[in-house]
């Protein structure tokens, strides 16, 4: 039997690659005879792009210090491969990076994605690959802006701070500090999502709660964000909030469109193309995928649906094994998910549970039990 493991991360707890040796680790256990494994890491943009793309290749992966979200200094990690710099900014201003209690919208910066950015093009850099997923901002990308030598000027001709709340004093913009070596740069973002950057599929309104954005200021956000595409459109002559994916990592998306000239492409698809998922799928008898929450929202572009599309096309059977799942969860049975499981063994409280350690803990015990289970009813 040769089994093909593809798990997301478990946002904050299990990387791809930790949940997905959990899985093996548990396949081994709870199966007499030895099986065909292969781990395929993987992400949509987010937590864990650069491991993703990196495992397995001559690339390597580095750390630098840069602007955390709010402020702190954080060591973010990047990887290099050939001439590609991969980043997520789920390493530079991650929701991740920050207990949920400490989250603040108003204060939270992008500013250190810029910086890093910055460093890589200081040093020779010219293609860039920009995971946009699990940020804790909602600043339209104004900080990385900032940190890449953008002024936004108020009507005195004072440059703004690093704040959200200043965006409603910009008057102009003045490009005079940007290197010049930005124009020589490529920007790849990988994003699954395609809402835009503000209105009622917008940013703000559709992420900006999980980021602590409460529902009175949704309004405050997007008046804000769509003065910044205002003053965006004046300076650059083109509209960009309404393109499909200008409103992913909190309007990060459509920064990087409109000042960087960057392109979107579904964060899947590039890496499936790149590690040749069809061709190792296609050749497969079971796939075992999985993600931090399984809802009705993971039939719609998440890392599940994605692997589905393939599984279905080459008639191989997909399990997901997930931390939790929803009471909608089950429609995803009708869209190439034949069965999923959630890995919450005993009561405890979300910190607890959450513990790294007894999350790939219970992912192994979930996958050890599910093919002590298969081995039982193929001998009936």
């Amino acid at each position: 039997m040769k089994i093909v493991i593809a798990m997301d991360s478990f946002k904050g707890s299990a990387s791809s690659l930790e949940a997905g040796t959990a899985v093996k680790k548990g396949i081994q256990l709870g199966m007499r005879h030895s099986q065909a494994i292969e781990i395929l890491p993987v992400a949509d943009g987010g937590e864990g792009t650069v491991e993703a793309f990196i495992t397995g290749t001559s690339g390597s992966i580095e750390t630098a210090e840069v602007t955390g979200p709010f402020e702190k200094k954080v060591n973010a990690r990047y990887g290099l491969l050939n001439n590609l710099a991969i980043l997520e900014v789920a390493e530079t201003s991650g929701i991740t990076l920050v207990k949920k209690a400490d989250l603040d919208p108003w204060q939270a910066t992008s500013y250190g994605l810029g910086e890093l950015l910055r460093k890589l093009i200081k040093t020779g850099h010219r293609h860039f690959l920009i995971g946009l997923g699990g940020s804790a901002t909602n600043d339209g990308g104004l900080g990385m802006l900032q940190a890449l030598g953008y002024r936004f000027l108020k009507k005195n001709g004072e440059a703004i701070p690093r704040s959200v709340c200043e965006i409603e004093h910009i008057e102009s913009v003045d490009d005079s500090l940007v290197p010049k070596e930005l124009a020589d740069c490529h920007f790849t973002i990988a994003s699954d999502v395609t809402n835009p950057l503000w209105g009622k599929h917008g940013a703000t309104a559709v992420y900006g709660p999980q980021k602590g954005v409460r529902s009175a200021d949704i309004a405050k956000f997007d008046a804000l964000l769509q003065h910044f595409s205002a003053i965006t459109k004046e300076y650059l002559k083109q509209e960009f909030s309404q393109i499909a994916g200008a409103g992913a990592a909190g309007g990060l998306g459509f920064a990087i469109l409109a000042y960087l000239n960057g392109k979107i492409t579904p964060g899947f698809q590039l890496l499936a193309k790149e590690k040749h998922f069809e061709e190792k799928i296609e050749a497969c008898d079971l796939v075992i995928t999985g993600e931090g929450r399984l809802d009705a929202q993971s039939v719609m572009g998440k890392v599940p649906s994605s692997l589905a599309k393939i599984t279905q096309k080459y008639n191989k059977p997909l399990i997901v094994i997930a931390g939790s799942t929803s009471d909608d969860a089950y429609q995803c049975n009708d869209h190439g998910i034949d069965a999923f499981f959630s890995i919450i063994h005993r009561i405890g409280t979300e910190e607890e549970l959450l513990q790294p350690a007894v999350t790939t803990e219970s992912i192994q015990q979930t996958a050890e039990q599910l093919f002590r289970f298969y081995q039982t009813m193929k001998a009936l």
